[in-house]
């Protein structure tokens, strides 16, 4: 966001917020003044868009926060996502039925819950009691307010220059909010595969062909919820195999943030090209990071958080690229750190 105005429009940026804090990347940090005075640093706040839950808009706006509804439409989920959503065997007979209805609509534009649900009541393979189940599950996933029929599209949460923040904090299960980063995260993946395509016919004179979406930095919060060391989220094989392995040849770019390296994804940590270490203190994350120590690394990852100490912001970071580990001191936020620890006394 501090690149000059004609590097900055060909990125964008997207922020899977799951604790509500990153709305504040809009604000100045003006609370910290001393420590910005200190750094010689000049607080500012940034271009962002904060997308939420369609149900969740009125709290915000009671809160004087800007946002935008945010939805995933109900036909980019497949029979077996939906019933790995309600938690129901394949298998059963309501996983049999809404696979079999899922399956009889896909050559639908769009469609709705109501659609689905209608599509359940006429299926004539089924008994009364699996449609009745398979219309209440799907009754349910209608009052989320995450699911409609069409959404605003990706085009409108990537846009050049700018940050979108996909507030998912008040959603409550963690199933939907992997369906959530399923649809964004693949949307995008396959729109810049397209986008590659028409980088390469530009290349080669054709400035006819549109550009398409720019190159888009997915930032993850809490990165363990959406790719846990044992078993897998609806979001794992999009991010895994498609942005952390495939993504730099369209133009993608990730970063995860967890307190609990030991809960993430093996892969994560091997096939990262840059890791930044904060002070751990836990044995089992500092042997999920030993277990991935590149041969280039002298110290093993416990001394060298010992040689840290106990300032706040210092990090040790390990670059794949160079080959090379950093031990740093982060500076301090230009935006309203929202994430910072909270204070008993309102100032």
């Amino acid at each position: 966001m501090l690149l000059p105005d004609d590097v900055r429009c060909d990125l964008s940026s997207v922020v899977i917020d799951t604790m509500g804090i990153f709305w504040t990347l809009g604000r100045k940090n003006e609370l910290q003044k001393q420590l910005m005075d200190e750094w010689e640093l000049n607080p500012r706040g940034f271009d962002i868009d904060v997308f939420v839950p369609s149900e969740s808009l009125e709290k915000y706006q009671k809160r004087n926060i800007k946002v935008k509804p945010l939805s995933v439409p109900v036909g980019s989920v497949d029979g077996y996502k939906w019933c790995e959503l309600f938690g129901i065997d394949i298998i059963s007979s309501p996983g049999v039925l809404i696979i079999r209805a899922i399956e009889g609509m896909k050559n639908r534009p769009a469609f709705s819950f109501d659609e689905i649900i209608d599509e359940v009541k006429t299926d004539e393979l089924s008994d009364t009691l699996a449609k009745g189940a398979v219309v209440n599950l799907f009754m349910t996933a209608a009052s989320w307010g995450i699911f409609a029929k069409e959404s605003e599209g990706i085009d409108e949460i990537v846009r050049g220059g700018s940050i979108s923040v996909i507030d998912v904090s008040t959603v409550k299960s963690d199933v939907v909010r992997s369906a959530v980063v399923s649809y964004i995260a693949s949307n995008i993946y396959h729109m810049r595969i397209e986008a590659r395509r028409s980088y390469e016919r530009r290349l080669m004179g054709d400035m006819d062909v549109a550009k398409g979406i720019p190159m888009v930095w997915l930032f993850i919060d809490e990165a363990q919820k959406f790719l846990p060391s044992n078993g897998k989220t609806l979001a794992t094989d999009i991010l895994l195999n498609e942005w952390l392995k495939q993504g730099r040849q369209p133009g993608l770019s990730l970063v995860m943030a967890t307190q609990r390296p030991s809960s993430i994804h093996q892969d994560v940590l091997s096939q990262s090209d840059i890791v930044m270490c904060h002070r751990l203190t836990s044995r089992e994350d500092i042997e999920a990071l030993e277990s991935v120590r590149p041969t280039y690394m002298r110290d093993n990852f416990a001394d060298a958080i010992m040689k840290m100490g106990s300032e706040k912001g210092v990090a040790l970071v390990i670059d794949d690229n160079t080959e090379a580990v950093h031990l740093i001191r982060l500076r301090p936020r230009l935006s309203w750190h929202g994430g910072d620890d909270p204070a008993i006394i309102c100032r």
